[in-house]
């Protein structure tokens, strides 16, 4: 299915790269390459360990302070693999040619998890991406392209602008994906009204932190902020004792909007962010945060 009506730039224009860190080398990163075996047999990389990949979205890049919170919060507290997966070059660009570009890195970051698979025997169903706006997308597009069904993947207010709508779900993030799809929406607004994400269900999980639109604490029609706040939640999420529980689940956030909603117990509804996946529950689900940092209310 053609998805995306530019064609996407050359997989050595967008110059995909991975990086591997563990807690054996949290600082300085095993270089992995999909193509050379030796990179991976000779890096840090545990097999019978879960194996988290970050992708960053437009104009963005794996330097980012946020990133590397997230990588450590991760190692602090997890004995994982954690592969950043940086695609600047292809991300850098202008809007609709970085969106024809998701493709190709989702399918990058797909041959990388089964050259993993083949040189390690890590299983597909302990790959987890977790991606920010179109790294979302991405997260998607790797998980339909992999050859065996991944673990998970987390979408941080997966970009609307293109993706929103009656739009076919290999278009797109989608619950088919993965053994299982969270998303969480933070600036779900109408591009016109400055929103740089969607509000559209997409996994079996669907969070609506605040309503999904305008996050306490952003300025009015901030977007970047609003977007950017999901990276902020899902960081905080990993680390922090306080659980982002849900306190209203419906059906679809229309349903939750239009008051069709029922009251979350504490074992009835998920915790929003990295734990979503310690409660099945299939739904949309709406909680409310703080405006600053701690976010989380418990």
């Amino acid at each position: 299915m053609e998805c995306h009506w530019r064609n996407p730039s050359s997989p050595a224009d967008i110059g995909t790269t991975f990086k591997l860190y563990t807690r054996q080398n949290r600082y300085s990163g095993d270089v992995l390459d999909r193509t050379d075996d030796a990179t991976i047999t000779s890096s840090n990389f545990g097999s019978s360990r879960d194996t988290k990949l970050i992708v960053h979205g437009w104009t963005d890049s794996m330097r980012g302070s946020s990133w590397i919170n997230m990588r450590d919060a991760l190692l602090d507290n997890y004995d994982v693999n954690v592969v950043m997966v940086d695609w600047s070059d292809g991300a850098l660009m202008g809007y609709t040619r970085s969106r024809a570009n998701t493709r190709v890195v989702g399918r990058e970051i797909a041959k990388l998890i089964e050259a993993l698979n083949a040189a390690t025997g890590a299983t597909f169903g302990s790959m987890h991406i977790i991606g920010h706006s179109l790294g979302a997308h991405i997260g998607g597009y790797a998980g339909e392209a992999c050859s065996g069904t991944i673990g998970r993947v987390s979408g941080m207010d997966p970009a609307g602008p293109e993706f929103s709508g009656d739009l076919d779900n290999a278009c797109r993030l989608d619950r088919s994906d993965a053994l299982f799809v969270d998303a969480m929406h933070t600036d779900g607004e109408i591009l016109i009204g400055g929103g740089a994400g969607l509000m559209d269900e997409l996994g079996h999980q669907d969070f609506y932190p605040n309503g999904g639109m305008e996050m306490p604490g952003c300025p009015r029609l901030d977007a970047s902020c609003d977007h950017s706040r999901a990276v902020e939640y899902y960081i905080e999420s990993i680390s922090s004792s306080c659980t982002f529980s849900s306190t209203r689940t419906g059906s679809t956030w229309d349903d939750i909007d239009a008051g069709r909603w029922t009251p979350c117990t504490s074992w009835s509804c998920p915790q929003m962010g990295y734990k979503a996946d310690l409660n099945k529950g299939i739904g949309a689900f709406y909680l409310e945060t703080n405006g600053d940092s701690p976010y989380c209310q418990g």
